[in-house]
C-alpha cells in the first residue's frame, strides 16, 4: 500500500482520464507486464477470482483464495498514475520540531518539477566534485536500449521491456568494472523516455584519464555484454558493427555541461508531468508501477555529491577536523547525546494530511510505504523479438 492519501479524498480531480486512443499505437490494451514474478504496485495489479470477478488489487482487503494476479493494461496503469500524482496537490506531511511545535509542509514525489530541481542540484554537485577530485576528468555516455516490438509484431509489455534493459545493465556493469579497473571512475544511470512510450538507459561514466587513453572502443565489451544478455537489443542498434561504437558511446573531455545534459533526459523542466506528451506519461507510469528509479548513482558518486553539498552548506572542506564534522553532518547528528545515550533535538513525523478547503484530514504515517506485488505469468503473450 501507499500512505499518501487517495486522490479521491481531495476537493476534486484536476486531471481527466485519458482515452485509450491517446496512447501510442498498439500500447493501450497491452498488459504492462506478463512475466512471472514481476513486482508491481497494487494499483497496477488486477485480481481475477475463481468465480470470474475482476477488480484492481487495491480495492481488496486481502487476495481471495485461488485468485490469479495479473497486470492491468497500460492505459489503466497510466490513468492510475495520473490519479496518484493528482492526489499530491492537497497532501501535506506534518512534523514535530525539536521544540515540540507542529510544522506542515507539502508532500512531494519524484515526478514533481520541484523534486526535479533537486536532481539537477545533485548532478551539478557531482559535476563540481569530479572537476575537483579528478586530474583529467573525461565524461563518457553509454546508451543501452532494446526493441519495443515483440516476436509477434506487436508492442512489448512496457514493464517487461524495461526489465530486459535493466537486466542488460546488470551484466554491463560488471564489464564496466573490468575495462576501467586501472582508472578512478564513477557513474550516474538515467532512464529516458522515447516518443514510443518506452524507455532506454543512459549511463554517464566519469573517468579520471590523465593519459588520454579513453575512447569509444574502450567500452565495446560493456555494450557487447548488454547485447549478449538482452535478446531484443541487437548488435547493429548498439554500434557493435561500427568503428568507435557509433552513437552508442560518446566521449567528452569536458564535464561542465553534464547537469544540463542529464536534465534533458529526465525532463525536470517545463510542464507538470500530467501535461507532458502522453508517450512520456506512459513511460513515467511504467517507472511508477515497477518502482524504478529514473536516476541512480554509484556509491562513490553519492560520496562526491555529499562532499560538495557539505562545502556549500558549511563553507568547510570535508576533511576538516579529521572528517568528523562531515560525518556528523552527513548523518544528521550533532554529536551530542542525552543522558540516556540517545541523540536529542530530532524531528519526528506526526502524520500525513490532505487539506480540503483549509480543513486537514489525517492519515497514519506508519501505515507503510510503497509495496510491489509479484504477478502471475502469462507464457507466450509477449515473446521478445531477436535482433542481430
Amino acid at each position: 500500500m501507499n500512505n499518501r492519501p487517495d486522490a479521491r479524498e481531495g476537493v476534486s480531480r484536476r486531471v481527466s482520464e485519458l482515452d485509450p486512443s491517446a496512447l501510442p499505437d498498439g500500447t493501450a490494451f497491452r498488459p504492462i507486464s506478463v512475466t512471472e514474478g514481476t513486482g508491481l504496485r497494487d494499483e497496477a495489479v488486477l485480481v481475477r477470482t475463481e468465480n470470474g470477478h475482476r477488480a484492481p488489487l487495491d480495492t481488496f482487503e486481502s487476495v481471495p483464495d485461488g485468485a490469479e494476479l495479473q497486470a492491468r493494461s497500460v492505459y489503466r496503469v497510466l490513468n492510475a498514475w495520473r490519479d496518484w500524482f493528482d492526489g499530491y496537490r492537497n497532501a501535506h506531511i506534518e512534523y514535530e520540531d525539536p521544540d515540540g511545535k507542529t510544522v506542515r509542509t507539502p508532500l512531494e514525489n519524484s515526478y514533481q518539477p520541484e523534486y526535479g530541481k533537486r536532481y539537477y542540484a545533485k548532478i551539478k554537485d557531482w559535476e563540481r566534485g569530479i572537476e575537483r577530485a579528478y586530474q583529467a576528468p573525461t565524461m563518457v555516455m553509454v546508451t543501452l536500449s532494446a526493441s519495443s516490438e515483440n516476436a509477434k509484431g506487436g508492442r512489448r509489455c512496457p514493464a517487461d521491456h524495461m526489465r530486459d534493459i535493466a537486466r542488460g545493465w546488470n551484466s554491463a556493469r560488471k564489464a564496466l568494472h573490468r575495462v576501467l579497473r586501472r582508472f578512478e571512475w564513477e557513474y550516474a544511470k538515467v532512464w529516458e523516455p522515447h516518443q514510443s512510450g518506452y524507455g532506454h538507459m543512459h549511463v554517464a561514466v566519469a573517468v579520471d584519464d590523465p593519459a588520454d587513453e579513453i575512447e569509444g572502443e574502450t567500452f565495446r565489451p560493456v555494450v557487447r555484454s548488454h547485447v549478449e544478455n538482452v535478446e531484443p537489443a541487437g548488435s547493429a542498434a548498439h554500434g557493435l558493427n561500427a568503428v568507435g561504437m557509433g552513437d552508442t558511446v560518446s566521449v567528452n573531455r569536458e564535464v561542465e555541461n553534464l547537469g544540463s545534459y542529464i536534465s534533458e533526459y529526465i525532463g525536470i523542466f517545463g510542464e507538470e508531468p500530467t501535461e507532458r506528451p502522453v508517450s512520456e506519461q506512459m513511460f513515467y507510469a511504467t517507472c511508477w508501477a515497477t518502482g524504478t528509479r529514473r536516476v541512480d548513482f554509484s556509491n562513490g558518486a553519492h560520496e562526491i555529491m555529499a562532499m560538495e553539498q557539505f562545502r556549500r552548506e558549511t563553507g568547510l572542506r570535508p576533511e576538516d577536523r579529521g572528517g568528523d564534522t562531515f560525518d556528523q553532518w552527513r548523518d544528521g547528528a550533532t554529536g551530542e547525546t542525552d543522558a540516556d545515550g540517545s541523540s536529542g533535538g530530532s524531528w519526528s513525523v506526526d502524520s500525513i494530511c490532505t487539506v480540503t478547503n483549509g480543513t486537514p484530514t489525517y492519515s497514519d504515517p506508519t501505515a507503510g510505504g510503497q509495496r510491489l506485488t509479484p504477478i502471475d505469468g502469462r507464457a507466450g503473450v509477449d515473446p521478445p523479438a531477436h535482433r542481430d
